[in-house]
């Protein structure tokens, strides 16, 4: 598998969203995380990235499940990223974990 850093953003958002979940009492510090801690900081992080699930339903977008990648056309890729130019990177990139 692949690895990427996270960006400086993505960072400052997870470690506020892991925050949150300790300041909602979903940590011990004995114990830790209470179960089922991952599916709420999961919720968290779709609605600080919303645009993760949502690139899907943009017309001319796909998805490839053998390989785990997003499927466009060239011209719909190159309008989408002209407005958004930091997620060029994942246009040939896998994501191997999405179903989880």
């Amino acid at each position: 598998m692949a690895r990427r850093a996270w960006s400086e953003v993505e960072e400052e958002i997870l470690l506020t969203n892991l925050t949150s979940l300790v300041d909602q009492g979903v940590w011990q510090a004995k114990n830790g995380f209470h179960p089922g801690y991952l599916g709420v900081l999961e919720n968290q992080m779709r609605v600080s990235f919303p645009e993760a699930d949502a690139i899907l339903q943009i017309p001319g977008f796909g998805w490839n499940p053998n390989e785990n990648k997003l499927v466009v056309q060239n011209d719909v890729w190159n309008e989408f990223v002209r407005t958004r130019p930091q997620l060029r990177q994942f246009r040939d990139r896998e994501f191997p974990n999405y179903n989880r």
